[in-house]
């Protein structure tokens, strides 16, 4: 929403405020029929604005659910939804500023009291319901967030036994915008929603509501949320590795924040948890992420995967504090597999060619099967040299679907060429290139 629309909203808010504070305070005296009519034109012009901007906010939620569906296709477009997150979180303060000078209306018209007219009672009824619109409701009490919590709760158990998708994704949605006092009842409808569509092993549940991939990541749209789930010893296991997945998408939050959040997570977590752990602290690009994939690198002893992982995310940091943690590892760490994951990824740090490092292979993926590797450098995708996996999302746009391409690797010395089939390629990494 523009400047410009933003003013006139909040021009014709003050507009009615002040005819308001006119008659109480001024004692003008007008006819009634042309007061009336003026007042019904200024609610007309109010409500046509609300809805222009509602429009607006549908399609910003339409985009981001189209880019989080392409996401959740492939990680390569990882960058490209982050940015587009950041532009949709800007919009989504610019309603809440505007929200906030409601709320301040609001607060204005009650404070009254029994000066309250007719008129006041309607524009206090219109700014809640406008309040509620952009998620605040400061203005309800205990009780009333109570029976609100049990009104979505019911309708959510009505949609989930009519499997009626959209009803529950509603309802679920609903009831976390009314903070902290709902957020246990919401990972309870959280938890039933995500079972059917499956945890373990993720995304082969029952299936009955027939949720996408992007319809179940979106199940969680408040960050309270998340940070209860990361926070709340009594918070579920699978909903607090959910909240890990979620947390590096949240780029609008503070990123040191978000990498605190994690950080601890991995020191008192073990198993899957201290893999999920350390890829959101990969993800999230913030130098304090260092510190927590470093101490773990080097105290923990009893989970070799993990500590792989956590040279693979160092290694991404690329900084002179990352390779000296990779370094000590590849040196010292008790486990030879480990210590051989730190001196290949050492032999990276200079490389001889400039592409795509990979730092991810999806498992019987396209890219696994025609044989690319962890710590390969892509240089060129269907004769397309690249630099970067933008360069390969573009370069697979120019081939014909269901045709297969030859790519090339550079694995250390060697160049290779692979053949690829069809499909999501299934691979992650990072652009090097030679020290000049």
């Amino acid at each position: 929403m523009d400047k410009g629309t933003t003013g006139a909203v909040l021009g014709t808010i003050l507009g009615l405020l002040a005819g308001v504070a006119g008659m109480f305070f001024l004692g003008v005296s007008r006819d009634a029929a042309d007061q009336q009519q003026e007042w019904q034109a200024r609610v007309n012009k109010l409500e046509s604005e609300r809805n222009a901007l509602q429009t607006e906010l549908d399609g910003l939620k339409s985009e981001l659910a189209r880019l989080r569906d392409e996401a959740g296709k492939t990680r390569t477009t990882g960058s490209d939804l982050a940015s587009e997150y950041d532009r949709l979180s800007s919009a989504k303060a610019e309603a809440e500023a505007k929200a906030g000078a409601l709320k301040d209306e609001l607060d204005l018209l009650k404070r009254k009291g029994g000066e309250s007219s007719r008129q006041d009672e309607a524009r206090i009824g219109e700014l809640e319901a406008l309040l509620e619109q952009n998620g605040i409701y400061s203005h309800l009490s205990p009780e009333e967030i109570k029976a609100r919590i049990t009104k979505h709760k019911d309708a959510f158990e009505l949609a989930f036994s009519t499997k009626d998708k959209k009803a529950v994704m509603s309802s679920l949605w609903e009831i976390q915008k009314l903070g902290p006092t709902a957020y246990d009842t919401a990972i309870e409808m959280w938890r039933q929603a995500a079972n059917d569509f499956g945890m373990n092993p993720f995304g082969q549940g029952p299936g009955t509501l027939g949720l996408t991939f992007q319809e179940y990541v979106s199940l969680v749209n408040s960050y309270g949320m998340v940070q209860k789930g990361l926070t709340d010893p009594n918070v579920p296991a699978d909903f607090r590795i959910s909240s890990l997945y979620g947390l590096p998408w949240w780029s609008n939050e503070s990123a040191p924040e978000r990498v605190k959040l994690a950080g601890d997570v991995l020191k008192n977590s073990s198993g899957y948890e201290s893999g999920v752990a350390i890829e959101a602290l990969r993800d999230i690009n913030d130098p304090s992420s260092i510190r927590y994939l470093s101490e773990y690198l080097g105290a923990n002893t009893d989970n070799t995967t993990a500590r792989k992982s956590a040279i693979g995310a160092l290694q991404l940091k690329n900084t002179t504090e990352s390779w000296a943690a990779i370094e000590h590892a590849a040196k010292n760490d008790p486990d030879e597999g480990v210590r051989k994951t730190a001196q290949a990824a050492m032999a990276t740090r200079d490389v001889s060619v400039e592409g795509v490092l990979i730092t991810w292979v999806g498992e019987n993926s396209q890219g696994a099967l025609a044989g690319i590797k962890v710590n390969d450098i892509l240089t060129s995708y269907n004769g397309v040299h690249i630099k970067t996996l933008e360069d390969v999302n573009k370069a697979k746009q120019a081939v014909a679907e269901g045709q297969s391409v030859t790519v090339i690797v550079r694995r250390g010395s060697d160049e290779l060429s692979l053949q690829l089939g069809p499909g999501t390629i299934g691979i992650n990494g990072t652009a090097v290139s030679p020290k000049k």
